[in-house]
């Protein structure tokens, strides 16, 4: 046996099942394989384009469903994205805009982007957390720094926790929704090792559609915070006609978009029309 076939034998030895796992990625067969992001303007879709990021904003989420005394909403900044079948898009888009972005999900998941995690809320599951969570809430003062990293589990963990079904703010009204129907993941921005005055969550006196946007502004103008992607992430691009796919497409001549006018080309016919897609659904 030569000392080439050996030494390939010993580093596939050495090649361990976690590590295999870790380096491939399976696609998914009943679910989608892009994460989509949908939005009520066409603005919105080109400032992420141009910014070749995602900027997170802070959303109110109702709580309600934990039965947690004194607290039944809170806000935090966020990035959500829908994992959805092109096929079955229209739903969710009659409710959050006819613009979206669709970016490879084997990407997403290496920045960290976390599917929700859907709770009934007559479940055990459901009344263990507001238990604990209750406790930790009512812990003494100085007793918080010996469980602070206990604490900020639970907090990191509500972040991805949604009721099956519940309310949801929408042009300052709340609306009743099937939140499992959106097959939500989300992308929190890392505070930790970064200065900023920018709360993580805000406090309960401040929840009000100004204190988030403000609050959002900031988060504009830390790109330190964006969730950030490179073009070859970009699997679609969706506009609502052929009127937006016109204009989208001068934006991106004119501003240049891409490192090369081949790479803005490839962009180019990533542009799907809403309009035009419907008639094949």
């Amino acid at each position: 046996m030569s000392q080439k076939v050996k030494d390939v034998q010993v580093i596939n030895l050495l090649e361990t099942p976690e590590t295999n796992r870790q380096d491939s990625f399976i696609r998914p067969k009943q679910s989608a394989n892009v994460l989509f992001k949908f939005m009520g303007k066409l603005d919105h879709l080109k400032e992420i384009i141009k910014n070749k990021a995602i900027m997170p904003r802070y959303y109110e989420e109702k709580i309600d469903y934990l039965n947690i005394e004194g607290i039944d909403k809170i806000a935090f900044p966020m990035s959500c994205f829908c994992d959805i079948h092109l096929n079955k898009l229209v739903p969710h888009m009659s409710n959050y805009g006819y613009y979206g972005i669709g970016l490879s999900k084997e990407w997403g998941i290496k920045q960290g982007i976390q599917p929700i995690h859907y709770i009934n809320q007559y479940s055990n599951l459901r009344k263990d957390f507001s238990r604990v969570f209750t406790n930790a809430l009512e812990m003494p003062s100085e007793e918080r720094g010996e469980y602070k990293n206990y604490n900020d589990y639970l907090l990191h963990d509500l972040f991805f926790m949604k009721p099956i079904e519940g309310q949801m703010i929408t042009n300052n009204k709340y609306e009743k929704r099937n939140f499992h129907d959106e097959r939500e993941w989300r992308f929190i921005p890392d505070f930790n090792n970064i200065e900023t005055d920018l709360p993580m969550v805000i406090d309960q006196e401040q929840m009000n559609p100004k204190s988030y946007d403000a609050y959002s502004q900031g988060i504009s103008r830390r790109p330190e915070l964006w969730l950030k992607f490179d073009f070859d992430a970009i699997k679609y691009i969706i506009v609502s006609d052929q009127s937006d796919r016109k204009e989208l497409i001068e934006f991106l001549i004119e501003n240049q978009i891409g490192e090369s006018e081949h790479d803005r080309y490839i962009l180019l016919s990533k542009i799907l029309v809403f309009n035009e897609l419907g008639e094949d659904w």
